[in-house]
Parts: structure tokens; sequence; C-alpha cells
């Protein structure tokens, strides 16, 4: 298992099963939130859910099409921020994601985290480009994107149906040559 620190109070962990229980219980205290813009937050029913997840991440990361990092804020899990590589037309991309306890929300630890794992994406993984997609309602994960330079391409409409509410995507990315 590796760790990231990003500064003096926010770190990242590959996730690994001893963050499962944990994990579980994060996602159940932010069930009601997350599950306006999350798709799999309803089929997480138990710990043994959460370490299925984790160890097809871990598998995915072996094979090095994925990384996903627990996010640590003064030594406490407080959320997730992955990156997926995708095939591209000649292309190497990838696509970030990630969510974070509402206790934790407005203290620049999501910013830092996604931050860093487009500098993994670019450095490490070799992406051309990395892109993010927000419901266009989802306010927060949006000025994510704007805040750290990424370009809006375009808005997807009637793109996703989460707990019956169909939902616009906002894609935006970011070209490794525009990263600072």
């Amino acid at each position: 298992m590796f760790k990231i620190e990003i500064n003096k109070e926010v770190h990242l962990e590959l996730t690994h099963p001893t963050h499962a229980k944990d994990t579980f219980a994060l996602t159940q205290k932010n069930k009601a939130l997350f599950r306006q813009w999350l798709l799999w937050v309803d089929k997480i029913k138990s710990v043994d859910d959460t370490m299925k997840f984790i160890d097809s991440s871990l598998q995915r990361y072996a094979d090095k099409k994925y990384v996903n990092c627990m996010i640590f804020y003064k030594n406490q899990l407080v959320g997730n921020v992955e990156l997926a590589v995708t095939k591209g037309y000649g292309i190497k991309k990838g696509e970030v994601g990630y969510w974070l306890d509402a206790d934790f929300h407005g203290k620049g630890i999501i910013h830092k985290a996604v931050k860093k794992m487009v500098k993994i994406g670019f450095k490490e993984y070799g992406l051309d480009k990395i892109f993010l997609r927000c419901a266009v309602q989802n306010e927060r994960s949006c000025n994510v994107a704007k805040k750290l330079g990424f370009t809006h391409e375009g808005r997807h409409r009637e793109e996703i149906v989460v707990n019956d509410r169909v939902m616009d995507i906002d894609v935006y990315a970011i070209l490794k040559h525009e990263f600072v």
C-alpha cells in the first residue's frame, strides 16, 4: 500500500482491504448526499460489497488501468479519488472521479486530492488528457474542474438517470501541456 503526502493535513492511500469498514461507514453516513449524484451508492449494502469494490480496484490497479485512493484529512478517512485510464483514438486519456464526506466540504481537500491525481495521471501513467464529468446541478463538483483549470468541453443532454432523475452532464478536460 502506498501513501502520498499532499501537505501536512492531507494524504492519499491506495485503497486497501483495511479501508473497507471505514469506507462503508462513510458512504452510509453520506448516503443521502451521494445518492443525488452517484449511481453506485444504493448498490453498496454491506462491508462485503465495499470489499468487492476494493478487490476489483486493486486488480485494475495491477493491470495499470486504474488507481483508487482514499483521502485522509488529519489522518481521518474523509473521501475517495480515482483515476480510470481510458482508450482514445491515439490519445491516452483518463477520467477522474471523487467523493468527500459532507463534514469536510469547503476545506479545499478535494481540490488538492484531484490535483494530485491529475499529476499522477500525467506523470506516472503518461496520459495526454484527463477529463471529469459532473451533473450540471452538482455545482460543487463542477467548480472543482473550473478551479483546476479544466476546460468545459460540452454538455451531454439527458445523459444519466440517478434515482429517477434525468440529468445533463458537463464534461471538463485538461491537457498535459495545460496542467500547471
